[in-house]
Protein backbone atom coordinates (compact mmCIF):
# COMPACT_ATOMS: atom_id res chain seq x y z
CA UNK A 1 0.00 0.00 0.00
CA UNK A 2 2.80 2.17 0.47
CA UNK A 3 4.24 1.40 -2.65
CA UNK A 4 0.85 3.19 -4.25
CA UNK A 5 0.51 5.66 -2.44
CA UNK A 6 3.91 7.22 -2.87
CA UNK A 7 3.14 6.69 -7.14
CA UNK A 8 -0.17 8.32 -6.33
CA UNK A 9 1.18 11.63 -4.82
CA UNK A 10 3.52 12.08 -7.66
CA UNK A 11 0.59 13.75 -9.37
CA UNK A 12 0.44 15.95 -6.48
CA UNK A 13 3.28 17.21 -6.59
CA UNK A 14 5.18 20.39 -8.53
CA UNK A 15 7.62 19.95 -10.82
CA UNK A 16 10.98 20.71 -9.44
CA UNK A 17 9.29 19.43 -6.09
CA UNK A 18 11.52 18.14 -3.27
CA UNK A 19 9.44 14.96 -1.17
CA UNK A 20 10.88 13.11 2.11
CA UNK A 21 9.64 9.74 2.81
CA UNK A 22 9.74 7.61 5.89
CA UNK A 23 8.32 4.33 4.23
CA UNK A 24 10.06 0.60 4.95
CA UNK A 25 12.75 -0.12 3.48
CA UNK A 26 11.38 -3.54 2.40
CA UNK A 27 10.98 -2.21 -1.67
CA UNK A 28 14.56 -1.99 -1.92
CA UNK A 29 15.07 -6.29 -1.54
CA UNK A 30 11.21 -7.55 -3.24
CA UNK A 31 10.15 -8.17 -6.27
CA UNK A 32 7.00 -5.67 -5.68
CA UNK A 33 9.88 -3.24 -4.98
CA UNK A 34 11.52 -3.20 -8.95
CA UNK A 35 8.49 -1.06 -10.18
CA UNK A 36 9.38 1.64 -7.07
CA UNK A 37 13.14 1.51 -8.44
CA UNK A 38 12.34 2.30 -11.86
CA UNK A 39 10.25 5.05 -10.75
CA UNK A 40 12.78 6.71 -8.54
CA UNK A 41 15.39 6.09 -11.49
CA UNK A 42 13.59 6.96 -14.38
CA UNK A 43 10.64 9.23 -13.49
CA UNK A 44 11.90 11.66 -10.58
CA UNK A 45 15.61 12.23 -9.29
CA UNK A 46 16.93 10.37 -6.66
CA UNK A 47 18.69 12.13 -4.33
CA UNK A 48 19.51 10.14 -1.13
CA UNK A 49 18.41 7.10 0.69
CA UNK A 50 18.98 6.31 4.28
CA UNK A 51 18.11 3.26 5.74
CA UNK A 52 18.26 2.53 9.87
CA UNK A 53 19.56 -0.12 11.31
CA UNK A 54 16.47 -2.94 11.54
CA UNK A 55 17.88 -3.68 15.13
CA UNK A 56 16.58 0.08 16.27
CA UNK A 57 12.97 -0.52 16.00
CA UNK A 58 11.54 2.85 15.61
CA UNK A 59 8.19 2.36 15.93
CA UNK A 60 6.83 0.31 19.21
CA UNK A 61 3.82 -0.78 17.63
CA UNK A 62 5.20 -2.58 14.19
CA UNK A 63 7.71 -4.72 13.43
CA UNK A 64 9.21 -3.12 10.41
CA UNK A 65 12.77 -1.95 9.17
CA UNK A 66 12.52 1.79 8.09
CA UNK A 67 14.42 4.27 5.30
CA UNK A 68 14.30 7.55 4.15
CA UNK A 69 13.50 8.35 0.38
CA UNK A 70 14.56 11.79 -0.76
CA UNK A 71 13.69 12.56 -4.48
CA UNK A 72 12.83 15.67 -6.46
CA UNK A 73 10.61 15.88 -9.41
CA UNK A 74 12.52 16.29 -12.73
CA UNK A 75 13.71 13.81 -15.12
CA UNK A 76 16.83 12.40 -13.82
CA UNK A 77 20.28 12.83 -15.55
CA UNK A 78 22.53 9.56 -16.30
CA UNK A 79 25.56 10.52 -15.06
CA UNK A 80 24.54 11.67 -11.49
CA UNK A 81 24.93 9.82 -7.66
CA UNK A 82 22.98 9.10 -5.50
CA UNK A 83 23.80 9.40 -1.51
CA UNK A 84 23.39 6.34 0.33
CA UNK A 85 23.80 6.24 4.53
CA UNK A 86 23.22 3.90 6.97
CA UNK A 87 22.38 3.09 10.47
CA UNK A 88 22.57 6.06 13.31
CA UNK A 89 20.37 8.52 12.20
CA UNK A 90 19.40 10.92 9.35
CA UNK A 91 22.07 13.91 10.29
CA UNK A 92 24.45 11.24 11.85
CA UNK A 93 24.30 7.94 9.56
CA UNK A 94 27.30 5.12 10.57
CA UNK A 95 27.71 4.70 6.64
CA UNK A 96 27.80 6.99 4.04
CA UNK A 97 28.29 6.44 -0.14
CA UNK A 98 27.56 7.92 -3.12
CA UNK A 99 26.72 5.05 -5.80
CA UNK A 100 26.24 5.36 -9.61
CA UNK A 101 22.81 5.52 -11.38
CA UNK A 102 23.91 2.99 -13.59
CA UNK A 103 24.63 0.64 -10.77
CA UNK A 104 21.50 0.94 -9.23
CA UNK A 105 19.64 0.22 -12.20
CA UNK A 106 22.23 -3.12 -12.17
CA UNK A 107 21.27 -4.57 -9.04
CA UNK A 108 17.91 -5.83 -7.66
CA UNK A 109 18.68 -5.73 -4.02
CA UNK A 110 19.29 -1.92 -3.09
CA UNK A 111 19.96 -2.62 0.62
CA UNK A 112 23.52 -3.27 -0.51
CA UNK A 113 24.47 -0.29 -0.89
CA UNK A 114 23.36 0.48 2.57
CA UNK A 115 25.80 -1.62 4.50
CA UNK A 116 29.77 -1.37 4.42
CA UNK A 117 30.33 -4.88 3.26
CA UNK A 118 27.87 -5.29 0.82
CA UNK A 119 28.20 -8.04 -1.95
CA UNK A 120 29.94 -7.65 -5.11
CA UNK A 121 28.64 -8.61 -8.28
CA UNK A 122 29.87 -12.82 -7.72
CA UNK A 123 29.33 -14.46 -11.07
CA UNK A 124 30.46 -18.23 -9.39
CA UNK A 125 28.45 -20.87 -9.34
CA UNK A 126 25.43 -20.40 -7.84
CA UNK A 127 23.53 -22.45 -5.14
CA UNK A 128 20.39 -22.90 -7.40
CA UNK A 129 22.75 -24.41 -9.81
CA UNK A 130 23.09 -27.12 -7.54
CA UNK A 131 20.22 -27.45 -5.67
CA UNK A 132 16.47 -27.24 -6.36
CA UNK A 133 15.06 -25.22 -3.59
CA UNK A 134 11.56 -25.38 -2.31
CA UNK A 135 10.08 -23.87 0.56
CA UNK A 136 8.37 -26.69 2.99
CA UNK A 137 4.94 -27.62 2.65
CA UNK A 138 2.10 -25.50 3.54
CA UNK A 139 -0.60 -27.56 5.89
CA UNK A 140 -3.41 -23.97 5.94
CA UNK A 141 -3.84 -25.35 9.62
CA UNK A 142 -0.63 -26.92 11.61
CA UNK A 143 -2.85 -27.60 14.40
CA UNK A 144 -5.43 -29.69 13.08
CA UNK A 145 -2.73 -31.38 10.21
CA UNK A 146 0.78 -31.63 12.46
CA UNK A 147 0.01 -34.03 15.38
CA UNK A 148 1.95 -35.84 18.21
CA UNK A 149 1.88 -39.05 19.15
CA UNK A 150 -0.54 -39.03 21.73
CA UNK A 151 -2.88 -37.21 19.46
CA UNK A 152 -2.42 -40.45 17.01
CA UNK A 153 -3.76 -42.54 20.16
CA UNK A 154 -6.36 -40.49 21.00
CA UNK A 155 -8.17 -40.14 17.75
CA UNK A 156 -7.14 -43.31 16.67
CA UNK A 157 -5.41 -42.76 13.35
CA UNK A 158 -4.42 -44.95 10.67
CA UNK A 159 -0.62 -45.15 10.86
CA UNK A 160 0.05 -45.29 6.74
CA UNK A 161 -1.18 -41.92 6.38
CA UNK A 162 0.81 -40.44 8.92
CA UNK A 163 4.70 -39.00 7.71
CA UNK A 164 7.36 -37.96 10.50
CA UNK A 165 7.60 -34.14 9.93
CA UNK A 166 10.35 -31.55 12.35
CA UNK A 167 9.63 -29.60 15.06
CA UNK A 168 10.01 -25.81 14.60
CA UNK A 169 13.50 -24.79 14.57
CA UNK A 170 13.06 -23.31 17.60
CA UNK A 171 12.88 -26.70 18.96
CA UNK A 172 15.42 -27.96 16.95
CA UNK A 173 18.13 -28.42 19.35
CA UNK A 174 20.65 -30.50 16.71
CA UNK A 175 21.83 -29.56 13.49
CA UNK A 176 22.55 -33.00 12.57
CA UNK A 177 18.95 -35.17 12.92
CA UNK A 178 19.93 -39.02 13.15
CA UNK A 179 17.29 -41.32 12.36
CA UNK A 180 15.37 -44.79 14.06
CA UNK A 181 15.05 -47.77 12.29
CA UNK A 182 12.07 -47.14 10.69
CA UNK A 183 13.44 -43.57 9.42
CA UNK A 184 11.57 -41.46 12.27
CA UNK A 185 14.22 -38.18 13.32
CA UNK A 186 15.18 -38.87 16.76
CA UNK A 187 14.64 -35.44 17.99
CA UNK A 188 13.23 -34.06 21.38
CA UNK A 189 9.65 -33.64 20.26
CA UNK A 190 7.75 -35.88 17.85
CA UNK A 191 5.52 -34.81 15.06
CA UNK A 192 3.56 -36.54 12.54
CA UNK A 193 1.68 -34.83 9.51
CA UNK A 194 -1.54 -36.44 8.56
CA UNK A 195 -1.70 -36.67 4.63
CA UNK A 196 -4.31 -38.38 3.03
CA UNK A 197 -5.50 -38.05 -1.06
CA UNK A 198 -8.21 -40.84 -0.26
CA UNK A 199 -11.94 -39.36 -1.36
CA UNK A 200 -14.43 -38.60 1.37
CA UNK A 201 -16.48 -41.47 0.68
CA UNK A 202 -13.25 -44.28 0.76
CA UNK A 203 -12.22 -42.30 4.22
CA UNK A 204 -15.65 -42.75 5.58
CA UNK A 205 -15.83 -46.37 4.48
CA UNK A 206 -12.22 -47.59 4.95
CA UNK A 207 -11.38 -44.98 8.01
CA UNK A 208 -14.01 -44.36 10.57
CA UNK A 209 -11.95 -42.83 12.79
CA UNK A 210 -10.54 -40.97 10.62
CA UNK A 211 -13.54 -39.79 8.99
CA UNK A 212 -14.65 -38.58 12.80
CA UNK A 213 -11.33 -36.45 12.79
CA UNK A 214 -12.04 -34.79 9.44
CA UNK A 215 -15.83 -34.09 10.53
CA UNK A 216 -14.00 -32.18 13.48
CA UNK A 217 -11.86 -30.41 11.53
CA UNK A 218 -15.01 -29.33 9.32
CA UNK A 219 -16.66 -28.03 12.50
CA UNK A 220 -13.75 -26.41 13.47
CA UNK A 221 -14.15 -24.59 9.94
CA UNK A 222 -10.50 -25.55 9.26
CA UNK A 223 -12.12 -26.72 5.60
CA UNK A 224 -12.93 -23.74 4.75
CA UNK A 225 -9.35 -21.81 5.54
CA UNK A 226 -7.58 -20.47 2.03
CA UNK A 227 -5.19 -23.56 1.34
CA UNK A 228 -7.84 -25.70 2.30
CA UNK A 229 -10.37 -24.94 0.59
CA UNK A 230 -8.72 -24.79 -2.45
CA UNK A 231 -7.87 -28.29 -2.48
CA UNK A 232 -10.28 -31.18 -3.67
CA UNK A 233 -9.97 -33.08 -0.87
CA UNK A 234 -9.46 -30.13 1.86
CA UNK A 235 -7.07 -32.35 3.47
CA UNK A 236 -5.19 -33.00 1.00
CA UNK A 237 -1.34 -31.79 1.52
CA UNK A 238 1.56 -30.69 -1.11
CA UNK A 239 4.15 -33.47 -2.12
CA UNK A 240 7.31 -32.32 0.07
CA UNK A 241 9.66 -35.26 0.17
CA UNK A 242 11.78 -35.55 2.59
CA UNK A 243 15.31 -33.62 2.14
CA UNK A 244 18.52 -34.15 3.44
CA UNK A 245 19.84 -30.74 3.18
CA UNK A 246 17.73 -27.58 5.02
CA UNK A 247 17.75 -24.13 6.07
CA UNK A 248 15.88 -22.02 7.86
CA UNK A 249 13.44 -19.96 6.41
CA UNK A 250 13.55 -16.69 8.87
CA UNK A 251 16.06 -15.89 11.62
CA UNK A 252 18.14 -13.67 13.67
CA UNK A 253 22.14 -13.04 14.11
CA UNK A 254 23.13 -15.05 16.88
CA UNK A 255 24.87 -13.59 19.95
CA UNK A 256 27.29 -16.22 20.09
CA UNK A 257 27.62 -18.12 16.70
CA UNK A 258 27.04 -14.47 14.58
CA UNK A 259 24.96 -16.86 12.29
CA UNK A 260 21.22 -15.91 11.31
CA UNK A 261 20.38 -19.32 9.17
CA UNK A 262 20.93 -22.84 10.15
CA UNK A 263 21.82 -25.56 7.64
CA UNK A 264 20.10 -28.90 9.11
CA UNK A 265 21.48 -32.07 7.65
CA UNK A 266 18.65 -34.40 8.24
CA UNK A 267 19.45 -38.27 7.96
CA UNK A 268 15.75 -39.35 8.53
CA UNK A 269 12.42 -39.54 6.21
CA UNK A 270 11.03 -36.48 7.87
CA UNK A 271 9.54 -34.02 5.93
CA UNK A 272 9.05 -30.07 7.34
CA UNK A 273 6.72 -27.50 7.33
CA UNK A 274 6.90 -23.82 5.55
CA UNK A 275 9.55 -22.75 8.01
CA UNK A 276 12.09 -24.57 6.04
CA UNK A 277 13.99 -24.25 3.03
CA UNK A 278 14.36 -27.62 1.68
CA UNK A 279 17.72 -28.06 -0.91
CA UNK A 280 16.80 -31.19 -3.37
CA UNK A 281 20.30 -31.47 -4.64
CA UNK A 282 20.14 -31.49 -8.77
CA UNK A 283 20.50 -34.52 -11.09
CA UNK A 284 24.78 -34.03 -11.38
CA UNK A 285 24.73 -33.55 -7.78
CA UNK A 286 22.52 -36.29 -6.67
CA UNK A 287 24.87 -38.64 -8.69
CA UNK A 288 27.75 -37.91 -6.87
CA UNK A 289 26.05 -38.01 -3.31
CA UNK A 290 24.62 -41.33 -4.29
CA UNK A 291 28.37 -43.08 -5.57
CA UNK A 292 29.94 -41.40 -2.55
CA UNK A 293 28.24 -41.18 0.86
CA UNK A 294 30.54 -39.68 3.12
CA UNK A 295 29.94 -36.14 0.50
CA UNK A 296 26.76 -35.54 2.24
CA UNK A 297 28.10 -34.98 5.02
CA UNK A 298 30.83 -32.23 3.78
CA UNK A 299 28.40 -30.83 1.40
CA UNK A 300 26.01 -30.26 4.85
CA UNK A 301 29.61 -28.43 5.81
CA UNK A 302 30.16 -26.87 3.26
CA UNK A 303 26.75 -25.10 3.50
CA UNK A 304 27.64 -24.04 7.01
CA UNK A 305 30.52 -22.34 5.56
CA UNK A 306 28.89 -19.73 3.33
CA UNK A 307 28.97 -16.67 5.31
CA UNK A 308 26.43 -14.82 7.35
CA UNK A 309 27.16 -11.91 5.17
CA UNK A 310 26.71 -13.37 2.06
CA UNK A 311 23.07 -14.76 2.88
CA UNK A 312 22.32 -11.29 4.66
CA UNK A 313 23.06 -9.81 1.20
CA UNK A 314 20.09 -12.17 -0.57
CA UNK A 315 17.88 -11.87 2.74
CA UNK A 316 15.56 -9.45 3.18
CA UNK A 317 15.19 -7.58 7.29
CA UNK A 318 12.60 -6.44 9.50
CA UNK A 319 12.67 -4.44 12.41
CA UNK A 320 13.73 -5.87 14.85
CA UNK A 321 16.65 -7.47 13.24
CA UNK A 322 14.24 -10.30 11.73
CA UNK A 323 15.85 -11.43 8.78
CA UNK A 324 13.82 -14.02 5.92
CA UNK A 325 14.89 -16.08 3.37
CA UNK A 326 13.13 -16.69 0.23
CA UNK A 327 13.95 -19.80 -2.02
CA UNK A 328 15.35 -17.89 -5.14
CA UNK A 329 17.08 -15.40 -2.27
CA UNK A 330 18.98 -18.70 -0.91
CA UNK A 331 19.61 -20.10 -4.79
CA UNK A 332 21.84 -16.22 -5.31
CA UNK A 333 24.09 -16.89 -2.55
CA UNK A 334 27.79 -18.29 -4.18
CA UNK A 335 28.33 -22.30 -3.91
CA UNK A 336 31.95 -21.62 -3.86
CA UNK A 337 32.35 -23.93 -0.66
CA UNK A 338 30.31 -26.75 -2.06
CA UNK A 339 32.34 -26.65 -5.44
CA UNK A 340 35.67 -26.90 -3.09
CA UNK A 341 34.70 -30.27 -1.85
CA UNK A 342 33.43 -31.56 -4.83
CA UNK A 343 35.39 -33.63 -7.51
CA UNK A 344 36.81 -32.50 -9.93
CA UNK A 345 35.45 -34.03 -13.13
CA UNK A 346 32.09 -32.20 -11.58
CA UNK A 347 32.68 -28.68 -12.52
CA UNK A 348 33.35 -30.05 -16.36
CA UNK A 349 29.88 -31.65 -16.17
Amino acid sequence: MYCYFLCLADAWMAENAIAGWLIPSEFMDVNYGKQIQEYLLSRVTLLHIHRFDPQDLLFADALVSSAVVWLKKIRPTTDRMVKFTYGGSLKAPQVEKYIPIEALGDTAKWKNFTVSHFRSDDRSLKLSELFTIKRGLATGANQFFILTPEQIDRYQLPEELLKPILPSPRYLSVEEIAADMAGNPLVDWQLFLLTCHLPEAEVKYEYPSLWNYFLLGVKAGYSQRYLCRHRFPWYLQENRPASRFLCTYMGRQGKKTGLIFRFILNHSRATAANVYLMLYPKPNLEKILINNQKLVKVVWQALQEISPEILAGEDRVYGGGLHKLEPKELGNATAKSILAVLPESFGRQ
